[in-house]
Parts: C-alpha cells; structure tokens; sequence
C-alpha cells in the first residue's frame, strides 16, 4: 500500500509533461498567427488589385468624361427675307401697289465639336465617321423647333432618333445610342501595365444627358465565363446663350436643354416657299429678296460631369 501511494505521489517526468503542453500551446498559437497572415495576405492583395481596378477605370472615365466636357453642340439655320410687291391694274387704268414682307426659315445640319474625340470639317461640323459625334441626334432634338408654315426642319433620314430615358422596350422605338471608345491606361505604371486598355461606352438619351459606362475584363469564374468590373458616369446638358461669334458664352445661361429658335420679325410673315417673281392674282408681282441666305445659329448645349459611381463585378455569358 505504501509503495502504491508513493507511485501516485511521485513527481518523477512531470518537467516533460509541461514541456510537452507549452509545447502544444505554442504550436496552437503560431498557426493561428499564421492562418491570420495568410488571410490578410489575401485581403490586402484583393483590397490591391480592386485599388488597381479602380484606378484603371477611373483614369480611362475621367479622361472621356474631361473631353466631354469640352464638347459643345450648336443648331443652325438659314432665314430667307423678301418683299412681295403685288400691283394691279384698275378698269380705269389706275394701279394699286401692296407692299407684303415675308420670311422662311429652314434648318441645316449644326454643328457639335468635342475636343480630340471628333473632328471637324473647315465649317466646323462635325465629318462623318469621327469618333464621337451626336450631330445628328441632337439635330433631331432641335428640329422640334421648326414647325408651323414657313418653319422647314431636316428631315428624318438627315437626323438620328434619341431613345427615352430610361430606353422604352416597346418594338419600334430607338434603342440606345451606343458610341464605344477603346481608351489607353495612364498614370500609375502597375495599372498601366496591369490594364492596358479600357472599354468606354457613351450613350445619350432624349434628356440630352450623356451616360458612360466603363468595363475591364475581370479574370474568369469556376466555369470559365468572364468577369467584369465597371464604373459609370454621367453628364448633364446644360444650356448657354452664344457669343456674337456663335461661341458659348457661359456667363449668360438660359433655362432649358435644348437651342430655340431665335426670330421673331415684327412686320413680316411666315412663308411655305419663296415665289418666283411673275403675274399674280391679276396684276403683276415683283420680288425683291432683301438677305436671301442669312445664316443663323442659337444656343449651344454643353455638359458638365454630374457623378461617377464605382461598380461592380458583373458576370459574362461565356
């Protein structure tokens, strides 16, 4: 009995049996210090190539977004003012005169300018296949303008339709109008060298505000369909009264987002066609073209960014 209670009392390996157990709790610790490394590691490489993502698409909006800024668009026509003198002759040989002042105005093309990113001819409009362009649309825009007798506007096949805002799904309606740039990574050498390039669609609806959308691709998902990152932008229309020169004057603002026409003669009246001089109504009408091309142009619509929101990851149909 003696020697079994000195067996249990015995303290003969106890140093190694803590040592073990430390050992055991070091062991426990370290890979839980570990396991918090290599998950930080993990966040701070994402949180970097999200940053990097962010950058790329930033750079490529805003450097849109500063051209569009600059652009300007100007609508344009041409005012015809004559005099139609009509005289008759009496039964007993007297003539009377009538002095009537008539006008007609019609449309042709404006003009829409935007920095480097469309070009324009020796007239100032904008060529055919430049960049970036909404000449036509907005000429459709302004052509609402031109209506009633002696208001002749372009006509559809010489404008483009603008979709509504949001775009209408109904069939027959316009669909988005879509410009897509390709636009080269500036700036920060990791992201230029990480994302070369940056896909920027521009659309514009019926409000007049100008919706960018940049992408980059993202990598792939577990079943090989591409992901996306985006970022999008907004420019809002604005108005602005023109200079003499027909240059915005952004010191004079006027309300609403689209150019009006400006003429309003006092002593003339509207007039479908301009006539031939020759008889008429029983007497004989001289005409006299007092400016017969007076060429006109009214308020430009500029736009100025209104926000940028960073996106999200979208996912491609393969």
């Amino acid at each position: 009995m003696k020697q079994l209670r000195k067996k249990l009392h015995s303290q003969n390996g106890a140093s190694i049996l803590l040592a073990l157990l430390f050992l055991l709790v070091c062991m426990m610790a370290a890979a839980s210090i570990l396991m918090a490394a290599v998950s930080n590691a993990g966040k701070i490489r994402s949180n970097y190539e999200e940053q990097q993502q962010y950058l790329a698409l930033s750079s490529a909006i805003r450097l849109v977004s500063s051209q569009l800024e600059r652009a300007a668009y100007q609508g344009r026509y041409t005012v015809t003012q004559w005099t139609e003198v009509l005289t008759v002759t009496e039964e007993d040989g007297q003539e009377t005169t009538t002095s009537t002042e008539y006008y007609r105005i019609e449309q042709t093309a404006g003009a829409f300018s935007c920095a480097a990113l469309a070009e324009l001819d020796a007239d100032g409009k904008t060529v055919d296949g430049a960049v970036l362009s909404f000449q036509k649309e907005l000429d459709r825009v302004f052509a609402r303008e031109f209506t009633g007798v002696g208001y002749d506007g372009l006509k559809d096949m010489e404008t483009a339709p603008l979709p509504t805002n949001p775009p209408n799904p109904l069939p027959g309606d316009p669909p988005p109008t879509t410009r897509t740039l390709t636009v080269e990574v500036s700036g920060d050498a990791a992201v230029s060298e990480a994302f070369q390039t940056v896909t920027v669609e521009i659309d514009m609806n019926q409000s007049r505000r100008i919706h960018l959308t940049a992408t980059l691709e993202d990598g792939a998902n577990a079943n090989g369909t591409p992901k996306y990152y985006s970022m999008e932008a907004e420019l809002e229309a604005k108005l602005v009264k023109t200079k003499p020169d027909g240059t915005p004057d952004p010191e004079q603002p006027s309300p609403g987002s689209a150019p009006a026409i400006d003429y309003f003669p006092g002593t003339r009246l509207p007039k479908q066609e301009v006539p031939m001089p020759g008889p008429a109504y029983g007497g004989t009408l001289d005409v006299v073209t007092e400016e017969p091309l007076k060429r006109m142009t009214q308020d430009a619509i500029i736009w100025e960014l209104d926000w940028i929101s960073r996106g999200t990851h979208t996912e491609g149909n393969g």
